[in-house]
């Protein structure tokens, strides 16, 4: 059936041309319809391989080019979270430590409040910690803000590495808090920092307290504000 399908396409038309590059199809004559000037109509359709190739090869091109801008853009991205990883570290070296020690195998229960430990191998190195009055005046002196107080918080918790909370919290969390206390404490007029809101300590004391039963606060708040614009209703 296919077979005579095919024998009747190719009885009424005529293949003018049929190359690796070019299928031409011409209508064979017409007895029935003859044109004015005698010769028969002329029905010319071509596919061309060789453009659909090009258009392959422009594709693939484009795919690669956004590949690689979608690289660059994650590298560059990371390269700034590293940056700024680094520079919160720096700050929480600044404003908690005031030194280090060096002891080899010494036991760490013997290590006051004051310090924090990190080990390496047979080597452990001592940092001493600032009181809470040395902390609360780099705080003002520096003019640092919720921003970057919550950014060390954050830092602080995930070097933790345990879940934090109100009744467990790392000592570097607990100064970091005290010493955010005793700025907020201070009359607007009376501390040189003017980008203290004076509300940091109460805001990371109610974080701390949401991270105690597994919620971010930040979590909560960026829900709330997309409810806030497509009016979406909680039910219960």
């Amino acid at each position: 059936m296919k077979l005579t399908i095919g024998c009747l396409f190719l009885s009424a038309v005529g293949v003018v041309s049929f190359g690796p590059d070019l299928l031409i199809l011409r209508r064979a004559p017409s007895h029935h319809h003859p044109l004015s000037d005698g010769k028969s109509s002329i029905d010319i359709k071509a596919v061309s391989t060789t453009d659909a190739l090009l258009f392959l090869e422009q594709a693939k091109a484009l795919r690669q080019e956004a590949s690689a801008l979608q690289k660059q853009l994650n590298d560059e991205k990371e390269e700034r979270i590293r940056r700024e990883t680094e520079k919160i570290d720096s700050l929480i070296d600044l404003l908690l430590f005031h030194g280090s020690t060096n002891y080899y195998n010494e036991p760490q229960n013997n290590m006051s409040n004051s310090t924090a430990v990190q080990t390496t191998g047979m080597r452990s190195k001592a940092q001493l910690m600032n009181t809470e009055e040395q902390v609360a005046e780099l705080l003002i002196a520096k003019r640092l803000n919720y921003d970057q107080v919550n950014k060390m918080f954050d830092r602080i918790c995930e070097l933790a590495n345990r879940p934090q909370s109100i009744d467990s919290c790392s000592p570097l969390l607990s100064l970091l808090l005290d010493a955010a206390c005793k700025v907020d404490c201070l009359e607007r007029e009376d501390n040189p920092n003017k980008r203290w809101n004076h509300r940091v300590e109460r805001n990371l004391r109610q974080k701390l307290f949401a991270l105690g039963y597994g919620i971010r606060i930040e979590d909560v708040q960026k829900k709330n504000e997309v409810k806030s614009i497509t009016g979406e209703k909680d039910y219960y």
